[in-house]
Protein backbone atom coordinates (compact mmCIF):
# COMPACT_ATOMS: atom_id res chain seq x y z
CA UNK A 1 0.00 0.00 0.00
CA UNK A 2 1.74 3.15 -0.71
CA UNK A 3 2.48 5.47 2.08
CA UNK A 4 -0.37 8.27 1.45
CA UNK A 5 -3.68 7.93 -0.72
CA UNK A 6 -6.24 10.25 -1.92
CA UNK A 7 -9.56 10.60 -0.28
CA UNK A 8 -12.44 7.83 -1.51
CA UNK A 9 -14.54 9.38 -4.00
CA UNK A 10 -17.61 9.67 -0.64
CA UNK A 11 -15.48 11.26 1.17
CA UNK A 12 -14.40 14.21 -0.90
CA UNK A 13 -17.88 15.73 -0.95
CA UNK A 14 -17.77 15.75 3.06
CA UNK A 15 -14.11 17.03 3.03
CA UNK A 16 -14.86 20.02 0.18
CA UNK A 17 -17.36 21.28 3.14
CA UNK A 18 -15.90 20.76 6.16
CA UNK A 19 -13.05 23.26 4.27
CA UNK A 20 -15.24 25.72 3.10
CA UNK A 21 -16.44 25.96 6.89
CA UNK A 22 -12.73 26.42 8.19
CA UNK A 23 -10.03 26.12 5.30
CA UNK A 24 -7.15 26.06 7.92
CA UNK A 25 -8.99 23.78 10.61
CA UNK A 26 -11.22 21.25 8.87
CA UNK A 27 -11.53 19.48 12.13
CA UNK A 28 -13.43 22.19 13.96
CA UNK A 29 -16.10 22.34 11.51
CA UNK A 30 -17.47 19.44 14.12
CA UNK A 31 -19.37 17.26 11.17
CA UNK A 32 -19.82 13.88 13.49
CA UNK A 33 -21.98 10.98 13.40
CA UNK A 34 -23.06 9.23 16.73
CA UNK A 35 -24.62 6.16 18.41
CA UNK A 36 -25.39 5.09 21.56
CA UNK A 37 -26.23 1.75 23.15
CA UNK A 38 -27.77 0.38 26.39
CA UNK A 39 -25.85 -2.88 27.42
CA UNK A 40 -27.86 -4.81 29.62
CA UNK A 41 -26.54 -8.00 31.50
CA UNK A 42 -23.18 -8.96 32.80
CA UNK A 43 -20.30 -7.37 30.59
CA UNK A 44 -16.47 -8.81 30.38
CA UNK A 45 -15.03 -5.24 30.46
CA UNK A 46 -11.97 -6.67 29.68
CA UNK A 47 -13.17 -9.28 26.41
CA UNK A 48 -15.19 -6.10 25.59
CA UNK A 49 -12.42 -3.58 25.25
CA UNK A 50 -10.49 -6.24 23.49
CA UNK A 51 -13.13 -6.65 21.16
CA UNK A 52 -13.07 -2.87 20.26
CA UNK A 53 -9.14 -2.87 19.72
CA UNK A 54 -10.46 -5.97 17.20
CA UNK A 55 -13.05 -4.13 14.85
CA UNK A 56 -10.48 -0.93 14.98
CA UNK A 57 -8.14 -3.66 13.57
CA UNK A 58 -10.35 -4.82 10.99
CA UNK A 59 -11.07 -1.71 9.62
CA UNK A 60 -9.03 0.69 8.10
CA UNK A 61 -10.91 3.77 7.90
CA UNK A 62 -10.19 3.45 11.78
CA UNK A 63 -7.18 3.67 11.59
CA UNK A 64 -6.81 6.63 9.56
CA UNK A 65 -5.01 9.76 9.72
CA UNK A 66 -4.24 12.93 7.23
CA UNK A 67 -0.78 13.94 6.38
CA UNK A 68 -1.75 16.61 4.31
CA UNK A 69 -5.28 19.23 4.56
CA UNK A 70 -6.08 21.30 1.65
CA UNK A 71 -7.83 20.96 -1.25
CA UNK A 72 -6.18 18.18 -2.09
CA UNK A 73 -5.13 16.45 0.92
CA UNK A 74 -3.76 13.15 1.81
CA UNK A 75 -4.69 10.23 4.44
CA UNK A 76 -2.32 7.34 5.40
CA UNK A 77 -3.65 3.70 7.57
CA UNK A 78 -1.80 3.48 10.51
CA UNK A 79 -1.01 -0.47 10.82
CA UNK A 80 -2.02 -0.12 14.64
CA UNK A 81 -4.03 2.19 16.15
CA UNK A 82 -4.57 2.10 20.14
CA UNK A 83 -8.38 1.98 21.21
CA UNK A 84 -10.19 5.37 22.22
CA UNK A 85 -12.34 3.77 24.40
CA UNK A 86 -12.26 5.63 27.59
CA UNK A 87 -14.32 4.06 30.93
CA UNK A 88 -16.53 6.23 33.28
CA UNK A 89 -17.85 4.48 36.31
CA UNK A 90 -20.90 6.34 37.25
CA UNK A 91 -22.63 3.62 39.59
CA UNK A 92 -24.03 5.20 43.27
CA UNK A 93 -24.91 8.31 41.59
CA UNK A 94 -28.71 8.86 41.08
CA UNK A 95 -30.78 8.34 37.80
CA UNK A 96 -30.69 11.70 37.43
CA UNK A 97 -26.95 12.25 37.87
CA UNK A 98 -26.01 9.28 35.67
CA UNK A 99 -28.17 10.78 32.72
CA UNK A 100 -26.92 14.17 33.09
CA UNK A 101 -23.27 13.15 33.04
CA UNK A 102 -23.87 10.97 29.71
CA UNK A 103 -25.78 13.65 28.10
CA UNK A 104 -22.21 15.75 29.23
CA UNK A 105 -19.80 13.08 27.43
CA UNK A 106 -22.10 13.19 24.36
CA UNK A 107 -21.65 16.78 23.76
CA UNK A 108 -18.51 16.31 24.51
CA UNK A 109 -17.84 14.11 21.66
CA UNK A 110 -20.10 16.14 19.72
CA UNK A 111 -18.16 19.27 20.28
CA UNK A 112 -14.25 18.93 20.76
CA UNK A 113 -13.03 19.42 17.30
CA UNK A 114 -10.69 16.92 16.30
CA UNK A 115 -7.21 16.83 14.57
CA UNK A 116 -7.60 15.84 11.34
CA UNK A 117 -3.80 14.65 11.52
CA UNK A 118 -3.97 12.57 14.42
CA UNK A 119 -5.29 8.96 14.50
CA UNK A 120 -8.24 7.85 15.51
CA UNK A 121 -10.57 10.29 14.36
CA UNK A 122 -13.50 8.64 16.63
CA UNK A 123 -14.42 8.38 20.20
CA UNK A 124 -15.97 6.40 22.28
CA UNK A 125 -16.86 5.86 26.34
CA UNK A 126 -18.10 2.81 28.40
CA UNK A 127 -20.10 4.46 30.76
CA UNK A 128 -20.64 1.89 33.64
CA UNK A 129 -24.28 2.60 35.81
CA UNK A 130 -24.60 -0.80 37.80
CA UNK A 131 -23.41 -4.04 37.72
CA UNK A 132 -25.92 -5.06 34.94
CA UNK A 133 -26.13 -1.73 33.07
CA UNK A 134 -23.10 0.11 30.23
CA UNK A 135 -24.32 2.58 28.12
CA UNK A 136 -22.09 2.72 24.80
CA UNK A 137 -20.80 6.07 23.32
CA UNK A 138 -19.97 6.58 19.70
CA UNK A 139 -18.89 9.26 17.91
CA UNK A 140 -17.16 9.40 14.23
CA UNK A 141 -15.64 12.18 12.39
CA UNK A 142 -17.66 11.90 8.89
CA UNK A 143 -14.91 11.55 7.24
CA UNK A 144 -14.56 8.10 8.62
CA UNK A 145 -18.03 6.83 9.08
CA UNK A 146 -21.46 7.43 8.01
CA UNK A 147 -24.47 6.06 9.64
CA UNK A 148 -24.61 2.68 8.38
CA UNK A 149 -21.28 2.34 9.60
CA UNK A 150 -22.36 3.30 13.10
CA UNK A 151 -24.53 0.61 13.21
CA UNK A 152 -21.66 -1.79 11.15
CA UNK A 153 -19.72 -0.98 14.15
CA UNK A 154 -21.71 -1.98 16.74
CA UNK A 155 -22.63 -5.45 15.11
CA UNK A 156 -19.04 -5.92 14.56
CA UNK A 157 -17.88 -5.40 18.07
CA UNK A 158 -20.98 -7.78 19.48
CA UNK A 159 -19.44 -10.53 17.29
CA UNK A 160 -15.65 -9.81 18.38
CA UNK A 161 -16.71 -9.63 22.02
CA UNK A 162 -18.69 -12.76 21.48
CA UNK A 163 -15.28 -14.46 19.82
CA UNK A 164 -13.15 -13.19 22.80
CA UNK A 165 -15.74 -15.40 24.97
CA UNK A 166 -15.15 -18.21 22.40
CA UNK A 167 -18.75 -18.26 21.66
CA UNK A 168 -18.49 -17.90 17.75
CA UNK A 169 -15.14 -17.70 15.68
CA UNK A 170 -13.37 -14.71 14.54
CA UNK A 171 -14.59 -12.85 11.64
CA UNK A 172 -12.67 -13.68 8.67
CA UNK A 173 -11.02 -10.87 7.10
CA UNK A 174 -12.57 -8.45 5.18
CA UNK A 175 -10.41 -8.92 1.88
CA UNK A 176 -10.17 -4.97 1.18
CA UNK A 177 -8.08 -2.23 1.87
CA UNK A 178 -8.72 1.29 2.04
CA UNK A 179 -7.34 1.52 -1.87
CA UNK A 180 -10.02 -1.54 -2.51
CA UNK A 181 -12.64 0.32 -0.57
CA UNK A 182 -11.80 4.02 -3.28
CA UNK A 183 -11.76 1.39 -6.24
CA UNK A 184 -15.52 0.15 -5.18
CA UNK A 185 -16.75 3.36 -4.92
CA UNK A 186 -15.25 4.30 -8.03
CA UNK A 187 -16.96 1.38 -9.54
CA UNK A 188 -20.20 1.95 -7.85
CA UNK A 189 -20.38 5.44 -8.83
CA UNK A 190 -19.52 4.10 -12.53
CA UNK A 191 -22.33 1.76 -12.58
CA UNK A 192 -25.55 2.00 -14.69
CA UNK A 193 -23.66 2.20 -18.15
CA UNK A 194 -23.78 5.66 -17.69
CA UNK A 195 -20.36 7.49 -18.30
CA UNK A 196 -18.50 10.20 -16.47
CA UNK A 197 -19.49 13.20 -19.10
CA UNK A 198 -22.93 11.87 -19.59
CA UNK A 199 -23.54 12.11 -15.66
CA UNK A 200 -21.46 15.79 -15.56
CA UNK A 201 -23.65 16.79 -18.38
CA UNK A 202 -27.06 15.73 -16.70
CA UNK A 203 -26.05 18.17 -13.59
CA UNK A 204 -24.97 21.26 -15.68
CA UNK A 205 -28.47 20.96 -17.58
CA UNK A 206 -30.48 20.43 -14.24
CA UNK A 207 -28.56 22.70 -11.98
CA UNK A 208 -27.82 25.83 -14.21
CA UNK A 209 -28.65 28.64 -13.44
CA UNK A 210 -27.68 27.83 -9.24
CA UNK A 211 -30.28 29.40 -7.59
CA UNK A 212 -29.59 31.71 -5.18
CA UNK A 213 -27.77 31.34 -2.10
CA UNK A 214 -29.88 31.55 0.74
CA UNK A 215 -33.61 30.47 0.52
CA UNK A 216 -34.86 30.62 4.38
CA UNK A 217 -34.72 34.34 5.84
CA UNK A 218 -31.56 35.23 8.12
CA UNK A 219 -29.32 38.18 8.98
CA UNK A 220 -25.59 38.18 8.78
CA UNK A 221 -24.78 36.48 12.48
CA UNK A 222 -22.98 38.32 15.14
CA UNK A 223 -20.11 37.71 16.60
CA UNK A 224 -21.20 35.77 19.43
CA UNK A 225 -23.48 33.80 17.58
CA UNK A 226 -23.31 30.13 18.65
CA UNK A 227 -22.23 28.42 15.25
CA UNK A 228 -22.73 24.67 16.64
CA UNK A 229 -26.62 25.10 18.37
CA UNK A 230 -28.02 22.93 16.35
CA UNK A 231 -31.53 21.88 17.58
CA UNK A 232 -34.32 19.33 16.20
CA UNK A 233 -37.97 20.26 16.48
CA UNK A 234 -39.96 16.90 16.19
CA UNK A 235 -43.37 16.75 14.14
CA UNK A 236 -45.84 13.87 14.01
CA UNK A 237 -48.10 13.71 10.99
CA UNK A 238 -51.47 13.16 11.98
CA UNK A 239 -52.84 9.73 12.76
CA UNK A 240 -55.98 9.21 10.23
CA UNK A 241 -53.23 11.22 7.40
CA UNK A 242 -50.29 8.91 8.17
CA UNK A 243 -52.98 6.01 7.40
CA UNK A 244 -53.69 7.14 3.71
CA UNK A 245 -49.77 7.92 3.31
CA UNK A 246 -48.75 4.74 1.49
CA UNK A 247 -52.38 4.38 0.00
CA UNK A 248 -51.65 7.47 -1.79
CA UNK A 249 -47.92 6.75 -2.58
CA UNK A 250 -49.20 3.04 -4.07
CA UNK A 251 -51.74 5.21 -6.49
CA UNK A 252 -49.47 7.49 -7.72
CA UNK A 253 -47.01 4.92 -8.43
CA UNK A 254 -44.49 6.13 -6.17
CA UNK A 255 -43.18 6.12 -2.61
CA UNK A 256 -44.37 7.23 0.86
CA UNK A 257 -40.72 9.41 0.91
CA UNK A 258 -41.08 10.84 -2.72
CA UNK A 259 -44.86 11.53 -2.03
CA UNK A 260 -43.67 13.77 1.64
CA UNK A 261 -40.47 15.54 -0.51
CA UNK A 262 -43.09 16.46 -3.39
CA UNK A 263 -45.44 18.06 -0.36
CA UNK A 264 -42.23 19.99 1.52
CA UNK A 265 -41.09 21.03 -2.09
CA UNK A 266 -44.49 22.85 -3.03
CA UNK A 267 -44.80 24.05 0.52
CA UNK A 268 -41.09 25.60 0.05
CA UNK A 269 -42.60 26.96 -3.31
CA UNK A 270 -45.48 28.96 -2.00
CA UNK A 271 -43.43 30.32 1.22
CA UNK A 272 -40.72 31.71 -1.18
CA UNK A 273 -43.04 32.68 -4.30
CA UNK A 274 -40.25 30.49 -6.73
CA UNK A 275 -41.57 27.82 -8.72
CA UNK A 276 -38.35 26.11 -9.27
CA UNK A 277 -36.93 24.38 -6.21
CA UNK A 278 -33.39 22.47 -5.62
CA UNK A 279 -33.87 19.95 -2.76
CA UNK A 280 -30.86 18.19 -1.47
CA UNK A 281 -30.94 14.33 -0.43
CA UNK A 282 -28.31 11.79 0.31
CA UNK A 283 -28.05 8.39 -1.15
CA UNK A 284 -26.41 5.04 1.52
CA UNK A 285 -23.98 4.86 -1.31
CA UNK A 286 -23.83 0.62 -0.72
CA UNK A 287 -24.62 -1.20 -4.10
CA UNK A 288 -22.68 -4.41 -3.48
CA UNK A 289 -22.74 -6.89 -0.55
CA UNK A 290 -19.03 -6.03 0.28
CA UNK A 291 -19.27 -2.06 0.75
CA UNK A 292 -22.31 -3.19 3.07
CA UNK A 293 -19.54 -4.60 5.15
CA UNK A 294 -17.14 -1.85 5.08
CA UNK A 295 -16.74 1.44 7.64
CA UNK A 296 -16.47 4.63 6.07
CA UNK A 297 -17.98 7.63 4.87
CA UNK A 298 -20.08 5.88 1.69
CA UNK A 299 -23.41 8.43 1.30
CA UNK A 300 -23.37 10.16 -2.17
CA UNK A 301 -25.14 13.87 -2.41
CA UNK A 302 -27.97 14.19 -4.84
CA UNK A 303 -30.14 17.06 -5.90
CA UNK A 304 -33.51 16.61 -7.36
CA UNK A 305 -34.89 20.24 -9.12
CA UNK A 306 -38.55 20.26 -9.84
CA UNK A 307 -40.89 22.92 -11.75
CA UNK A 308 -43.92 23.43 -9.41
CA UNK A 309 -46.67 25.44 -11.67
CA UNK A 310 -48.89 27.32 -9.44
CA UNK A 311 -51.73 25.15 -11.75
CA UNK A 312 -50.45 21.93 -11.93
CA UNK A 313 -52.41 19.07 -9.98
CA UNK A 314 -49.91 18.38 -7.11
CA UNK A 315 -50.35 14.73 -8.64
CA UNK A 316 -48.09 16.12 -11.31
CA UNK A 317 -45.62 17.52 -8.80
CA UNK A 318 -45.38 14.06 -7.67
CA UNK A 319 -44.65 12.82 -10.97
CA UNK A 320 -42.17 15.48 -11.13
CA UNK A 321 -40.59 14.83 -7.89
CA UNK A 322 -40.65 11.14 -8.73
CA UNK A 323 -38.78 11.15 -12.02
CA UNK A 324 -35.77 13.88 -10.69
CA UNK A 325 -35.33 12.02 -8.02
CA UNK A 326 -34.66 8.74 -10.08
CA UNK A 327 -32.66 10.88 -12.47
CA UNK A 328 -30.10 11.86 -9.78
CA UNK A 329 -29.93 8.77 -8.10
CA UNK A 330 -29.23 7.24 -11.78
CA UNK A 331 -26.32 10.28 -12.31
CA UNK A 332 -25.11 10.07 -8.89
CA UNK A 333 -21.16 11.30 -9.54
CA UNK A 334 -18.50 12.63 -7.24
CA UNK A 335 -19.03 16.21 -5.70
CA UNK A 336 -15.98 17.90 -7.81
CA UNK A 337 -17.31 16.52 -11.15
CA UNK A 338 -20.57 18.02 -10.46
CA UNK A 339 -19.46 21.42 -8.96
CA UNK A 340 -16.66 21.60 -11.81
CA UNK A 341 -19.92 21.18 -14.37
CA UNK A 342 -21.95 23.81 -12.55
CA UNK A 343 -19.59 25.98 -11.41
CA UNK A 344 -16.75 25.41 -14.05
CA UNK A 345 -14.76 28.96 -12.71
CA UNK A 346 -15.21 28.57 -9.33
CA UNK A 347 -12.29 28.14 -7.00
CA UNK A 348 -11.77 25.20 -4.17
CA UNK A 349 -13.13 24.46 -1.89
CA UNK A 350 -16.08 23.67 -3.59
CA UNK A 351 -19.28 23.20 -0.79
CA UNK A 352 -21.99 21.36 -2.13
CA UNK A 353 -24.39 23.91 -0.55
CA UNK A 354 -23.96 26.03 -3.13
CA UNK A 355 -26.11 23.62 -5.47
CA UNK A 356 -29.50 23.39 -3.51
CA UNK A 357 -32.21 25.53 -1.43
CA UNK A 358 -32.79 22.72 1.36
CA UNK A 359 -32.33 19.87 1.87
CA UNK A 360 -34.50 16.85 2.63
CA UNK A 361 -33.79 12.91 3.58
CA UNK A 362 -34.89 9.95 5.65
CA UNK A 363 -33.96 8.93 8.55
CA UNK A 364 -31.56 5.45 8.76
CA UNK A 365 -33.23 2.37 9.06
CA UNK A 366 -33.82 1.58 12.86
CA UNK A 367 -30.99 -0.29 14.39
CA UNK A 368 -31.67 -4.01 15.67
CA UNK A 369 -31.66 -5.21 18.85
CA UNK A 370 -28.10 -7.15 19.19
CA UNK A 371 -27.41 -9.97 22.03
CA UNK A 372 -24.02 -11.28 23.02
CA UNK A 373 -23.15 -13.72 25.23
CA UNK A 374 -25.36 -12.48 28.40
CA UNK A 375 -25.89 -8.98 26.91
CA UNK A 376 -28.64 -7.41 25.35
CA UNK A 377 -27.29 -4.48 22.93
CA UNK A 378 -30.18 -2.12 22.36
CA UNK A 379 -30.17 1.62 20.58
CA UNK A 380 -30.60 4.39 22.91
CA UNK A 381 -31.69 8.22 21.82
CA UNK A 382 -29.40 10.52 24.02
CA UNK A 383 -29.84 14.02 23.98
CA UNK A 384 -26.25 16.34 23.84
CA UNK A 385 -26.45 18.61 26.68
CA UNK A 386 -23.64 20.90 27.93
CA UNK A 387 -22.74 21.40 31.79
CA UNK A 388 -24.24 24.78 32.64
CA UNK A 389 -22.42 27.51 32.11
CA UNK A 390 -20.11 25.86 29.21
CA UNK A 391 -18.86 27.74 26.34
CA UNK A 392 -19.76 27.67 22.60
CA UNK A 393 -17.67 25.26 20.85
CA UNK A 394 -17.56 28.14 17.98
CA UNK A 395 -18.79 31.18 17.59
CA UNK A 396 -18.71 33.46 14.75
CA UNK A 397 -15.68 36.01 15.82
CA UNK A 398 -13.65 32.38 15.63
CA UNK A 399 -14.19 31.88 11.88
CA UNK A 400 -13.04 34.03 8.32
CA UNK A 401 -15.91 36.24 7.99
CA UNK A 402 -15.87 35.03 3.98
CA UNK A 403 -16.95 31.21 5.60
CA UNK A 404 -19.90 32.44 7.25
CA UNK A 405 -22.28 32.27 4.33
CA UNK A 406 -21.32 28.35 4.32
CA UNK A 407 -22.23 28.55 8.30
CA UNK A 408 -25.62 30.11 7.45
CA UNK A 409 -26.09 27.21 4.87
CA UNK A 410 -25.54 24.53 7.09
CA UNK A 411 -27.74 25.78 9.86
CA UNK A 412 -30.65 26.52 7.79
CA UNK A 413 -33.82 24.12 7.95
CA UNK A 414 -33.51 20.73 7.30
CA UNK A 415 -36.35 17.99 7.11
CA UNK A 416 -35.43 14.50 8.24
CA UNK A 417 -38.04 12.26 8.16
CA UNK A 418 -38.37 8.81 10.17
CA UNK A 419 -37.98 5.82 8.93
CA UNK A 420 -41.97 5.27 9.32
CA UNK A 421 -42.78 8.15 7.62
CA UNK A 422 -45.39 8.98 10.61
CA UNK A 423 -42.74 12.07 11.49
CA UNK A 424 -39.79 13.64 11.42
CA UNK A 425 -37.60 15.95 12.70
CA UNK A 426 -36.55 20.20 11.33
CA UNK A 427 -33.17 20.39 12.02
CA UNK A 428 -31.77 23.92 12.51
CA UNK A 429 -29.03 26.35 14.17
CA UNK A 430 -30.95 28.14 16.44
CA UNK A 431 -28.49 31.38 16.25
CA UNK A 432 -29.94 31.80 12.79
CA UNK A 433 -33.69 30.56 12.90
CA UNK A 434 -36.10 31.19 15.65
CA UNK A 435 -38.76 28.75 17.04
CA UNK A 436 -41.57 30.91 15.52
CA UNK A 437 -40.07 30.41 12.11
CA UNK A 438 -40.02 26.18 12.48
CA UNK A 439 -43.23 25.83 14.67
CA UNK A 440 -45.07 27.95 10.90
CA UNK A 441 -43.01 25.68 8.34
CA UNK A 442 -44.54 22.86 10.28
CA UNK A 443 -47.75 23.46 10.30
CA UNK A 444 -47.42 24.43 6.89
CA UNK A 445 -45.88 21.10 5.47
CA UNK A 446 -48.76 18.86 7.50
CA UNK A 447 -51.53 20.66 5.62
CA UNK A 448 -49.60 20.23 2.33
CA UNK A 449 -48.86 16.43 2.91
CA UNK A 450 -52.49 16.30 3.97
CA UNK A 451 -53.64 18.06 0.51
CA UNK A 452 -51.21 15.44 -1.22
CA UNK A 453 -53.43 12.61 0.60
CA UNK A 454 -57.08 14.00 0.23
CA UNK A 455 -56.88 15.44 -3.35
CA UNK A 456 -54.09 15.05 -5.57
CA UNK A 457 -56.17 16.79 -8.36
CA UNK A 458 -55.79 20.00 -6.60
CA UNK A 459 -53.76 22.69 -7.58
CA UNK A 460 -50.41 24.63 -5.68
CA UNK A 461 -52.02 27.95 -6.00
CA UNK A 462 -55.26 26.68 -4.01
CA UNK A 463 -53.69 25.94 -1.09
CA UNK A 464 -54.07 27.99 1.94
CA UNK A 465 -51.06 26.94 4.49
CA UNK A 466 -52.15 28.00 7.98
CA UNK A 467 -49.28 30.52 8.95
CA UNK A 468 -48.32 31.56 5.33
CA UNK A 469 -45.52 34.02 5.92
CA UNK A 470 -43.74 34.20 2.90
CA UNK A 471 -39.84 34.36 2.90
CA UNK A 472 -37.44 35.83 0.21
CA UNK A 473 -34.18 34.81 -1.41
CA UNK A 474 -31.17 36.21 0.89
CA UNK A 475 -27.97 36.39 -1.66
CA UNK A 476 -25.18 35.70 1.01
CA UNK A 477 -22.67 33.90 -0.62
Amino acid sequence: MPTTLPLAPSQQMMWEFMTALDPAHPGAARLVVVEFRRLSGRLDVDAFAQAVQDVIDRHDALRTRFVRIGVRPEIEILPRVRSPLVQVDLTGQSSAAQQARIEQIAYEHRTVAYDPTEAPLWRAALIRLSATEHVLALCFFHMVSDGWSCRLFVEDLCHAYAARLGAVPPQPPLGVDFAGLAAIQETELAGGGVDAATRAAHWRDRLRPVSPYQLFPAGPPAPDADLSAEVATRFAIPPEVAARLRPAARRARTSPYVLLLAAYLVMLSLRAGRERIVLGTTTLGRESPLSQRLICQFTNNVYVPVEIAPDAPLGAVVRAAHASLTEAIAHVAPLHRVAEAVHPARQRPWPDSHLFDAWFQSAATASPVLHCPGLRVEPLDITARPTPGTPAPVVAADVPADCLPVWLKRGSPIVVVDDDRAGGVFIRNRSFFDDDLVRGLIDDYLAVVAAFVDDPDRRPAQLRLPDGACFFDHTTG
